[in-house]
């Protein structure tokens, strides 16, 4: 399955499946951190979180996260995502040396999805690519690009 991510020009984030919206995220910015907050498609907020960014990496702190969400999400860094009773998601470049920031989503040991990225272009875009027998962590890995995404310009 593939999904669209397309960033606009305040570096909010906008998920499609066949042109249909999924999610979105808003960002608001202040000094070194940043507020990212998740809705589904009905505009409902399902996730808030704020990132202190530093020199070295980014550190997030789950401020709300609505009911909504089946599996609670406890943590969130730039490389991983637990979520449930302990899962983990989490991510590895897909080149031992990748400047286009292209990566891989796993669990357990298995590869789970892809995500590249088209910066250069008019409207930066990502595609995600799930297998089909990972579809339930859609939403999960979603969420987690959504977190450690938005704000974030890669231009």
């Amino acid at each position: 399955m593939e999904i669209e991510i397309i960033r606009d020009k305040n570096q909010s984030l906008y998920v499609y499946k066949n042109d249909e919206l999924l999610f979105y995220s808003k960002v608001k910015f202040n000094w070194t951190n940043r507020i990212i907050s998740i809705f589904n498609c009905n505009d409902i907020l399902l996730l808030e979180v704020k990132s202190k960014m530093t020199f070295i990496k980014s550190d997030y702190e789950i401020l709300f996260q609505n009911e909504l969400i089946a599996d609670n999400i406890s943590e969130i860094t730039n490389g991983r995502i637990i979520f449930g009773s302990g899962k983990r998601l989490y991510i590895k470049q897909d080149y031992f040396i990748s400047l286009d920031g292209n990566f891989s989503y796993y669990f357990k040991e298995i590869k789970i999805s892809q995500l590249k990225q088209k910066t250069w272009i008019s409207k930066p875009k990502l595609t995600l690519n799930i297998n089909d027998e990972n579809i339930e962590f859609l939403d999960t890995v979603i969420y987690h690009i959504l977190a450690i995404r938005a704000g974030n310009n890669s231009d």
